[in-house]
């Protein structure tokens, strides 16, 4: 209700309750007193000093801040048309008729509401001088660094860097192996961080790291036994990068840590006997969700995701005082793993299926 509604419904509710009181005059036989002359002493006023009353002064509107809005150039077909070939030119590509046409339906889509591929655009622009005039050597150097940053990007959740990478991992020349999809490094990159995240959840802690040795080790593996897999697993392969973006930004973000528990439980099975640091606590993990699963107060079969994670906050404080019994763990050495993961046969064994085919409920 607005507030003049109010106002108006107090006066009327003060109107209709208002009391009419009504007064009586009592007759009384009044006998009069004798007349008399009395005499009337009279004392003189005071002379009044008038008061003057302040005069209120307002006090002065404060001017209204005016935050000014940003104005979003507009993407011309002058500046789509060179910002495609300049980065055609730093990537060390050729677009293809298909890959322009792809490039510019999505800038000109999310121009408006994508300042990250605005960014990229206006960055790439102003570098023009630089790249057309660079030396080989330098454009080469150029190029290294773009690639890495979107790869790292990638690594940081950022699917438009996913999907600018995507072009230079399409040439022919950044295959790490042929095939129907080939295999490239935005996948092997991926599948080393995907290994690390699910590690150091079974551990809960930090306990491995994607550096470079780790995804050249992943690399060098996938890529030598890439021409013996089975064509089901390539395609595995080749969706896995925007998968796991999915998997983590979705399911693993969005989903209590009731389903994050089990997650961590199924990884600790399939990775324990590479890994041997897990045993322990993943035997802790697996024993207090089986005993949550058994108890019949809790029903977990018939809980709701809220329930499920009340009960396993009861258990948390007795299941980190197991934790801390454990013998210390730093570190965990991950080239048993690598040396033994037999992609060839079946990518269950590898880091890359536990998320993808996994269902819980």
């Amino acid at each position: 209700m607005k507030p003049s509604s109010i106002n108006s419904g107090i006066i009327a509710a003060l109107c209709a309750t208002s009391l009419t009181i009504g007064i009586e005059s009592v007759g009384i036989a009044v006998t009069p007193p004798a007349k008399t002359n009395p005499t009337i002493k009279t004392t003189p006023l005071k002379p009044v000093t008038p008061v003057s009353t302040p005069t209120y002064n307002p006090p002065a509107a404060k001017t209204a801040k005016i935050i000014p809005l940003v104005a979003v150039p507009t993407l011309s077909p002058t500046t789509l048309k060179n910002f495609t070939n300049l980065y055609g030119e730093v990537l060390g590509v050729k677009f293809t008729p298909n890959q322009q046409q792809r490039i510019e339906q999505r800038l000109n889509r999310e121009w408006m509401t994508n300042i990250g591929l605005r960014n990229t655009v206006t960055k790439t622009m102003a570098m023009e001088p630089q790249i057309l005039r660079g030396t080989p050597a330098e454009r080469n150097q150029l190029q290294a660094t773009l690639v890495g940053n979107l790869r790292q990007q990638v690594l940081d959740g950022d699917r438009d860097a996913l999907w600018l990478v995507s072009f230079y991992d399409a040439a022919p020349k950044n295959w790490l192996a042929p095939g129907k999809p080939p295999l490239t490094q935005m996948t092997t990159d991926i599948s080393a961080d995907a290994l690390c995240f699910m590690v150091n959840e079974v551990m809960g802690k930090s306990v491995a790291t994607n550096d470079s040795r780790l995804k050249n080790a992943i690399a060098t593996k996938l890529t030598a036994e890439y021409a013996n897999i089975p064509a089901n697993t390539k395609q595995e392969l080749s969706r896995l990068p925007s998968a796991w973006l999915t998997f983590k930004e979705n399911d693993w973000a969005r989903r209590g840590n009731d389903f994050r528990e089990q997650m961590r439980v199924h990884w600790g099975k399939n990775l324990e006997a590479y890994i041997p640091e897990l045993k322990e606590i993943n035997k802790l993990r697996g024993d207090r969700l089986a005993k949550l699963k058994a108890d019949p107060n809790i029903q977990w079969d018939r809980s709701n995701s809220i329930q499920r994670q009340a009960a396993l906050q009861k258990s948390e404080l007795d299941f980190q005082a197991s934790v801390r019994a454990l013998p210390p763990t730093k570190t965990v050495q991950l080239n048993n793993y690598i040396s033994t993961m037999d992609v060839a046969s079946s990518i269950g064994n590898s880091p890359t299926r536990y998320p993808l085919r996994l269902k819980i409920k």
